[in-house]
């Protein structure tokens, strides 16, 4: 066993899907999928159940992910006092409506290498974060994919966001495991407008002559999940990392709506914190 096995197998615990965490972990996926296979017989047990849509922990995947989880952390802090790091400033942004989940875990690793230096982040429209990454206000931000000017800038894919029918957990819907996007056809529909996934939404809709009864529309999730808390309606959104327990969130079997989300900084940047910050992200 070694530290990049553990490495992979918390990124396939939390990204769910090899494809997706074999790209979190810059490594191809026959190389990644090995490293678990191997730690996996180093440990003489099975840490994840396989099928061919989803990836799930085991009981003993459960035990291990704390534990891994404090090993890496453990790890950084050794790092840390022998790198003899001083305090340092990162200004990271993130645009609205992308899950924090694509952030906290690497700003809490980066915390943890640098524990005297801080962090301070910012939200907002895209337009507005690359206007600060332009004047020097931000070292960093993540958005939803799209082309950038490319002498400027430069971009990795840190994570995927998937949508998921959330429910308030009285819905009938609620009892299911899974269903399908025709389960919205005439429900009360609470919109996420600055969804950057809602026109292909829209589309398979309209392909498949779904109706949902539009009930309200709202810009920011926290808002959308208190509306749908309520019992005011459904909607498509991405799971939060703060626990809702009046919401389910139910896989949709027919379609998949994803997207991926980059982070993006300037060519040529001078700050030693974005550089600890970018060599957590491709470790």
């Amino acid at each position: 066993m070694n530290l990049q096995f553990i490495k992979y197998f918390i990124a396939l615990a939390e990204c769910e899907n090899f494809t997706r965490a074999s790209e979190r972990v810059h490594v191809v996926q026959s190389t990644f999928s090995s490293g678990i296979k191997k730690l996996e017989e180093s440990l003489g047990t099975k840490l994840f159940d396989r099928d061919k849509r989803n990836v799930s922990l085991t009981k003993s995947g459960e035990t291990l992910l704390p534990r891994a989880k404090q090993l890496l952390s453990l790890w950084y802090g050794i790092e840390q006092d022998f790198k003899g790091k001083e305090s340092q400033v990162l200004q990271l942004g993130f645009v609205q409506n992308v899950s924090l989940e694509a952030i906290i875990s690497y700003t809490n690793d980066f915390k943890s290498l640098n524990p005297l230096s801080e962090v301070y982040i910012t939200e907002d429209k895209h337009s507005v974060l690359l206007n600060m990454l332009q004047n020097e206000k931000l070292d960093l931000f993540f958005t939803e994919d799209q082309e950038l000017d490319t002498t400027i800038y430069e971009s990795m894919v840190v994570a995927s966001e998937k949508l998921y029918l959330a429910v308030n957990n009285k819905h009938p819907l609620a009892k299911k495991g899974t269903t399908t996007l025709s389960s919205l056809h005439e429900e009360p529909f609470i919109e996420r407008s600055h969804c950057a996934l809602y026109d292909k939404v829209y589309e398979e809709l309209n392909q498949a002559a779904i109706k949902p009864q539009k009930v309200f529309s709202a810009q920011n999730n926290e808002t959308v999940a208190a509306l749908v808390s309520s019992g005011i309606g459904i909607t498509l959104m991405p799971k939060p990392i703060f626990l809702l327990p009046e919401v389910k969130f139910i896989k949709l079997s027919d379609v998949e709506f994803i997207r991926k989300i980059i982070l993006v900084y300037k060519k040529g940047y001078k700050n030693t914190a974005l550089k600890e910050f970018l060599s957590i992200i491709k470790a």
